[in-house]
């Protein structure tokens, strides 16, 4: 997710020019200076009016305000790569060690195509950037899933539905009981409790439906990233490719605004985190 353009004041820019390690320098020589003259009184002005006019002078340069934009705009991405290599590891590290092999080896095979492409062709393109772009993006989305699952899994596991059915069907014949004798107290928590019964089931039978379809989902997303990885030996035409890429990143965002509906992933904020480049980077292990 690109990062919007800033709306930068002339302050900004002022300080920014004033913090300079050579305009420091430059300032402390001649602060200095001016101090051990005979004339301080008459030179520190001086100096402090030339700084100022430069000060205005760089803050309004294009070139000097394009030139801090941009030392900017590389931190801001330098951090959010931090922050998505972070979250990656955290994914990562979540997953049990037969879920972690399976992930491993669908970024093994996608590597491997890489690979193959490279040696076929001779090198790679701007084609093989945007594929790979869109295989992080697919891979990044595959990890989610399946800590998705994994928590899922979980919550099931330490879920009885049968035996909530079994209490709410006790507990609806005690309200029933308590309606008819009037006995208000005792009808009022029965209620609450009824209430809260129906609650879990419904979050229950959820939970079982997500686990279907996040099977599902895993097995389709798994099979694009591994077509789109396979493609790149044939090295398509770029206008096929980028359809290809936008019909896969399409898909890919509605099956995003599906899981979004689903289990919290225990904390992690990832709405506006990027896909890491998985592929390309030597540092993000997925046998960590």
């Amino acid at each position: 997710m690109a990062n919007a353009p800033l709306r930068r004041g002339f302050g900004y820019y002022i300080k920014r020019a004033l913090v300079e390690k050579w305009n420091l320098g430059l300032l402390a020589a001649a602060v200095g200076f001016s101090v051990l003259s005979p004339m301080p009184d008459a030179l520190l002005p001086i100096v402090v009016g030339l700084e100022g006019l430069f000060l205005l002078g760089m803050a309004g340069n294009s070139r000097f305000r394009q030139a801090m934009d941009a030392e900017d705009a590389k931190g801001n991405r330098a951090a959010s790569d931090v922050s998505s290599a972070q979250a990656y590891v955290q994914l990562v590290e979540r997953l049990d060690q037969k879920d972690r092999s399976r992930f491993r080896q669908l970024v093994m095979h996608c590597q491997q195509m890489q690979r193959l492409a490279s040696g076929v062709q001779g090198g790679s393109g701007p084609a093989d950037a945007m594929r790979s772009s869109a295989l992080d993006r697919l891979l990044f989305f595959y990890l989610r899933l399946l800590v998705t699952r994994e928590s899922l899994t979980t919550f099931l596991a330490q879920s009885d539905i049968e035996d909530l059915r079994a209490r709410r069907a006790r507990v609806a014949e005690q309200l029933s009981a308590a309606e008819a004798s009037r006995e208000e107290r005792l009808r009022a928590s029965l209620a609450d409790t009824l209430s809260d019964l129906d609650t879990r089931i419904a979050n229950v039978e959820k939970s079982l439906k997500d686990a279907k379809y996040l099977e599902i989902e895993l097995e389709r997303i798994e099979g694009k990233a591994q077509a789109l990885a396979e493609a790149a030996i044939t090295r398509q035409d770029p206008t096929e490719l980028a359809a290809q890429v936008t019909a896969f990143t399409d898909t890919l965002k509605l099956s995003e605004d599906v899981e979004a509906r689903m289990v919290s992933l225990q904390g992690l904020e990832l709405a506006s985190t990027d896909a890491p480049a998985i592929l390309s980077s030597n540092m993000l292990r997925t046998d960590a």
